[in-house]
């Protein structure tokens, strides 16, 4: 089940899963010098949510429609640029209108598929489209004929608000 939560909602997870709750109640004790436990256990959620976003499997997290939020720059030479949101962590799906199916997506801009598809022979073309990420910018091959519009881009970001978007099993990854 997908979750979204704040992030008091998520730092009494952390603490609870981590062994810092339930507090003992039959003592008291008061102090005032120390560190900071929450900001220290926020620090570290953070870390450890960003590290989901960008490793976990794509089960555990939200997807969102990114189509809206970006648009397709064409070149003459039948290739696109598009450029991502800065909150955009993984794209997951690509496709545009004219494609037969969604993208490969390709990561590694230097390895050999990706190095194909500068050669306009040798690109996928609209049949089996290619996606090469390099840092924030998309490079599509090859454009359908007409203006290219973007029919569907599942991509896994980081909510605006300062939430927590995941499904429930991944709490099970926070370590004790």
């Amino acid at each position: 089940m997908k979750i979204r939560l704040s992030s008091s909602e998520m730092l009494a997870q952390w603490k609870l899963r981590r062994g810092f709750e339930p507090l003992r109640a039959d003592c008291v004790i008061s102090r005032a010098d120390g560190i900071d436990l929450d900001a220290l256990h926020r620090l570290e959620m953070r870390d450890w949510y960003l590290n989901l976003l960008n490793t976990a499997p794509v089960e555990m997290l939200v997807l969102t429609d990114i189509a809206s939020d970006i648009t397709v720059i064409p070149t003459e030479d039948g290739v696109g640029t598009v450029l991502l949101p800065e909150s955009c962590h993984r794209l997951v799906e690509f496709q545009l209108n004219g494609w037969s199916r969604p993208a490969t997506i390709i990561e590694t801009p230097d390895c050999y598929e990706a190095q194909m598809q500068i050669n306009p022979y040798s690109r996928g073309g609209v049949a089996q489209p290619v996606v090469v990420k390099r840092a924030n910018r998309l490079h599509l091959y090859s454009l359908p004929p007409g203006t290219p519009s973007i029919l569907r881009a599942m991509a896994v970001v980081e909510p605006a608000d300062g939430t927590f978007e995941m499904d429930e099993s991944a709490l099970a990854t926070i370590n004790s």
